[in-house]
């Protein structure tokens, strides 16, 4: 009973400093939230003088046409998690285009496979395609940011290593705020039809405080849970509150 007790205790510590920490929205939690929040929590305090977000949307089809629409009215540069080798020719030249305008870009695989159950070289290899198409595509692959989405959410210890070897930070599937731009593996908050605002503008405020870095993110790729309205009003919100959209280091 006493054994039981200690380690619901343990459990609710450990769920208040990931809440405190690391903003969690409602009960979005995953074991990929528990890992990196837990990592975030030992980096310790922000390095960054003010708070930072970043806006990145998924899977590169013509919902980026919207994205990039949004991004203007709100005034900020969003980033583009391009599939390197499945992007139709005119989302491919237009997201090269406004890359040249200052737009960003990262990688999310070749062609969206699992690397779950791959090995070092398989995702090294993927990487490095993923780059040589693009290149062939007209992008300037030195600006691609360092940053990479393993597709479908993918989490190994072979995945983190290839990426770190990269000299890359890697976005997990942990729905949390990061401490600050500076840790390795991130999480983001995803923007959607279901998204709370008054609860989003919450954690917003708490993460801006704490001088955090917030990325958002959405699938325009996925039209039922893309949200034009509550993705912009959330960006605005974000915005208005004070975060720096720069990710320019």
């Amino acid at each position: 009973m006493r054994k039981t007790f200690f380690i619901l205790l343990m459990l609710a510590v450990i769920a208040f400093i990931l809440w405190w920490r690391a903003p969690i929205i409602g009960n979005e939690w995953s074991k990929q939230t528990i890992y990196v929040g837990l990592l975030d929590v030992w980096h310790g305090a922000s390095e960054d003088e003010k708070a930072h977000a970043m806006w990145i949307d998924d899977d590169s089809t013509e919902g980026v046409f919207e994205v990039k629409s949004i991004a203007d009215k709100v005034g900020i540069k969003p980033v583009f998690a391009v599939i390197a080798d499945k992007m139709e020719p005119a989302v491919a030249d237009s997201i090269a285009s406004w890359q040249r305008q200052g737009v960003g870009v990262v990688l999310h695989g070749l062609r969206h496979e699992r690397w779950k159950d791959w090995n070092e070289s398989q995702i090294e290899n993927d990487i490095r395609q993923s780059i040589q198409r693009l290149d062939e595509q007209g992008y300037d692959t030195t600006k691609i940011l360092k940053i990479v989405i393993p597709p479908h959410g993918c989490n190994t210890r072979a995945i983190r290593k290839v990426i770190a070897q990269q000299g890359c930070q890697m976005i997990s599937g942990a729905c949390l705020v990061n401490p600050d731009r500076h840790v390795f593996q991130l999480g983001r908050i995803s923007i959607g039809t279901g998204t709370d605002l008054v609860n989003m503008r919450t954690l917003l405020q708490k993460a801006y405080d704490k001088k955090a870095f917030v990325i958002f993110g959405t699938h325009s790729s996925i039209p039922e849970s893309f949200s034009a309205d509550k993705t912009q009003k959330v960006l605005e919100m974000a915005k208005d509150i004070g975060f720096s959209f720069d990710f320019q280091r």
